[in-house]
């Protein structure tokens, strides 16, 4: 069976479907910012430039507006996620190892697999058999965060269910594709990259989003990374180095048991590293098809009748607009990816750039740069380079203490529960 075709995947193929993925993460995401930006209170609305306050200075005045008891509640809760994610973390690097059993092992994987795909393939089927969906803003209270709520439109419950039997049948799907990789074939990994990569880019929602910063923080990533990295690694080197000198050359070494996973599990990992490449530039790719569309300026249907509170369908049907941008940021990740392989057919020694996500300083570059020279020469790269979302608008000035809030704007009440309406 090794001779099969299909046993062995050459990375290509997962990276190649990760350019239409990248498309239809960048659509999804699109209609989502259609239905947000026209929610009331939302600084797009009213044509305004989004110059709010910056998400980490309000994170700061809400927390200094805290009681000492909320403060040490969410300290309790940070530390107690923070010593499982650690707990975990510890877990896969010196636990995992330890284990004698390769069954076991295997069996620990399957899980972790599963719990990483059904997510994907879950949210990729709404694709096909999508469910209506809508989008409001909420406040719990005075002074609390504002939240971005993602609900099902019409009857609930009924909605509910296709979503349990989505999940359900992601779950099926998932597990037949891992029974398809341990029996030797690798064909579906194309499918598990592509919806990985949909999934991600399409849910990225930060409360204020810049291309600007975004590029100037992975640059500086780029940038300080690989020194850092060195510097680690030969502070490593240095202190495990000594410890080996002081070993009697002449007693045999003994060589410990480690139980390494299988190379089928291993394979499924790989798909991680095949389309990380894709990822960090898909972000961008799909604010730039956010920015072209900015252009137009269309906005979704909102009725008149409608109260500043109720929520805002998120439409399923794709607009039609000119995007060269656009299309010229997707043609550059094709082109990065299809050089990179080129390079590792080339130079066969480093193979392993394809399949580590060392791949991003190749594809990164290229689409950034690409996608500027493209804004550049269609006379938009001032516009691009200075576009920015509010997806979640920032808490004006309020007083959160006990004496009361501040006058609120009758937009910003109609946010709050009833009582708060009553009181303010």
């Amino acid at each position: 069976m090794e001779d099969h075709p299909l046993v062995q995947l050459h990375p290509i193929v997962i990276q190649l479907a990760t350019v239409p993925a990248v498309a239809i993460a960048s659509y999804k995401a699109l209609n989502v910012w259609r239905a947000v930006s026209s929610l009331p209170l939302n600084p797009h609305t009213s044509g305004s430039d989004a110059s709010e306050r910056s998400a980490t200075s309000e994170a700061f005045r809400q927390w200094r507006a805290l009681t000492a008891t909320k403060k040490a509640k969410k300290i309790a809760v940070f530390l107690l996620f923070f010593s499982l994610g650690l707990s975990f973390h510890l877990f896969m690097v010196f636990g995992l190892s330890k284990i004698s059993s390769q069954s076991v092992m295997d069996i620990i994987w399957c899980i972790i697999l599963i719990a990483m795909y059904a997510g994907p393939i879950s949210y990729v089927s709404d694709l096909v058999f999508p469910t209506p969906r809508s989008v409001r803003y909420h406040r719990a209270k005075t002074g609390a965060p504002m939240r971005m709520i993602i609900e099902f439109e019409g009857d609930t419950k009924k909605a509910l269910k296709i979503e349990i039997a989505r999940l359900l049948l992601s779950l099926i799907v998932v597990g037949g594709m891992i029974y398809s990789t341990w029996a030797g074939y690798t064909y579906l990994h194309s499918i598990l990259g592509a919806s990985y990569i949909i999934t991600v880019v399409a849910s990225i929602r930060y409360p204020k989003m810049s291309i600007r910063r975004i590029i100037q923080v992975i640059s500086g990533y780029l940038i300080i990374a690989p020194p850092l990295s060195i510097a680690l690694g030969l502070f490593i080197t240095y202190i495990t180095g000594g410890s080996k000198t002081d070993e009697d050359p002449a007693e045999p070494r003994k060589e410990e048991s480690l139980t390494i996973m299988s190379d089928w599990v291993l394979s499924l990992i790989f798909v991680f590293s095949d389309i990380f490449g894709a990822i960090v530039p898909g972000i961008i790719t799909a604010m730039t098809l956010r920015f072209e569309y900015s252009l137009i300026n269309e906005p979704v249907h909102r009725p008149s009748e409608a109260s500043t509170d109720a929520p805002v369908r998120i439409p399923n049907e794709y607009p039609s607009f000119p995007k060269p941008i656009f299309i010229s940021s997707l043609l550059s990740l094709l082109a990065s990816l299809g050089f990179l392989n080129i390079v590792t057919f080339v130079f066969p020694d480093i193979v392993w750039l394809g399949i580590t996500p060392l791949n991003i300083y190749i594809t990164v570059p290229t689409v950034f740069g690409s996608t500027a020279c493209a804004a550049a020469y269609f006379g938009k790269f001032g516009q691009w380079w200075r576009y920015n979302e509010v997806w979640i608008p920032q808490n004006k000035v309020l007083d959160t203490s006990e004496e009361g809030a501040k006058d609120l704007d009758d937009e910003e009440a109609a946010l709050l529960p009833t009582e708060v309406k009553e009181t303010a």
